[in-house]
């Protein structure tokens, strides 16, 4: 298995502020007051525009 170079992605001050915006809404919503990582939201958010990118390549 080969080894991968994987760096971090920064977010702009602006995109980190809208995901904690994310964030508040789900513990609002939650029974417990719970709600999901920083890191859950912003994969979850990564992987919905990867689709629709794959979305908009297959019917382009």
């Amino acid at each position: 298995m080969s080894k991968q170079s994987v760096k971090p992605v920064l977010l702009s001050d602006a995109q980190l502020q809208a995901i904690r915006n994310i964030q508040e809404q789900q513990r609002k919503q939650s029974g417990l007051g719970v709600a999901p990582s920083i890191h859950e939201i912003a994969r979850g958010l990564v992987d919905n525009a990867l689709a629709m990118h794959a979305k908009m390549k297959v019917s382009a």
